[in-house]
C-alpha cells in the first residue's frame, strides 16, 4: 500500500510538470490541464482497482498513462503548433485590412487579438506585448517561431511607411514555408509507412531464418543485423524529423 502511494505521488509529480510546461508554453488553457490531470488520476486509480495486486503492476497503473498522455500530449502540441502558424497567417491579414482602413499598426494589432478565438489569444497577446514593449521583453520566448514573428512584426512597428509592404511579404513568406512543410511532412509520412513494412518483413525473415537454421547459431549475424537495422529506423523516426526544406 505504502509503496503503490509513493508511486503515485511520483505519478503525479511527472503530470503536474508535464502541465506546468505546456501552460508557460500556452499549448493549453488552464482548464484543459485540469481536465487532462483529472483524466490521468481516474485512469489511475480505476487501474489500480482492477489490475492484480503487485509492485509490478502497481508500476504498470502509474506510469502506462503517464506514457500513453505523453505521447498523445506530444501529437497534440505538433497539432496545435502546425494550426497556430496557420493562425498568425491570418491574424497578420485581418492586421493589414485594419490598417488600410486608417488604424495605425499597434491599435490594428490590439484589435485582432482582441476578436480572435480563445484558444490562440493568450499567445497572440504575448506576442503583441513582446512588440509593443519591445524594451521590457528581450528574453528568449522559447519558441523559434514566435520569436520570429516577433522580430518581424517590431521592424514593422519601427518602419510605419513600410509596415503593409512587410507585412505582405511576411505573411507571403509564412505560406511558403506552411506550404513546403505540408509537402515534406507527406514525403516524411510515406518513407515511415514504408519502413513499418520493412519492420513487419524483416520480423518475418528473421523468424524464419531463426527456426529454420537455430538462433544460437546464428546469434552473431542477429546482432549484427538488428543493430544496423536499428539505426536505420531510428533514423527515419528521429533523425529524418530534422531534415526541412530551405525556402
Amino acid at each position: 500500500m505504502i509503496f503503490t502511494l509513493l508511486l503515485s505521488l511520483l505519478g503525479s509529480m511527472i503530470v503536474i510538470r508535464m502541465c506546468e510546461n505546456l501552460l508557460e508554453n500556452s499549448f493549453f488553457t488552464r482548464s484543459e490541464l485540469t481536465k487532462i490531470g483529472t483524466t490521468y488520476f481516474c485512469a489511475v486509480i480505476a487501474l489500480t482497482i482492477f489490475l492484480p495486486r503487485s509492485n509490478l503492476w502497481s508500476w504498470f497503473a502509474v506510469f502506462a498513462p503517464i506514457v500513453i498522455l505523453a505521447i498523445s500530449l506530444y501529437a497534440l502540441v505538433l497539432r496545435r503548433k502546425s494550426d497556430f502558424r496557420e493562425r498568425v497567417g491570418e491574424a497578420l491579414a485581418l492586421v493589414s485590412l485594419k490598417m488600410k482602413s486608417g488604424l495605425s499598426f499597434r491599435q490594428a494589432l490590439s484589435e485582432v487579438v482582441a476578436e480572435s478565438d480563445p484558444k490562440v489569444r493568450a499567445k497572440l497577446s504575448e506576442i503583441s506585448a513582446a512588440v509593443v514593449f519591445s524594451q521590457q521583453h528581450r528574453g528568449r520566448m522559447g519558441n523559434r517561431f514566435v520569436e520570429e514573428v516577433i522580430e518581424e512584426l517590431r521592424r514593422v512597428d519601427r518602419q510605419p511607411h513600410m509596415a503593409l509592404r512587410r507585412l505582405s511579404l511576411f505573411r507571403d513568406k509564412l505560406r511558403t514555408e506552411s506550404d513546403f512543410r505540408r509537402r515534406s511532412g507527406q514525403v516524411l509520412a510515406r518513407i515511415r509507412a514504408q519502413s513499418l513494412v520493412m519492420t513487419g518483413l524483416y520480423l518475418a525473415v528473421a523468424g524464419f531464418v531463426a527456426w529454420k537454421f537455430g538462433f544460437q547459431s546464428n546469434a552473431r549475424f542477429f546482432v549484427m543485423s538488428v543493430t544496423l537495422f536499428s539505426f536505420g529506423s531510428f533514423w527515419i523516426w528521429s533523425g529524418g524529423r530534422k531534415l526541412k526544406w530551405k525556402v
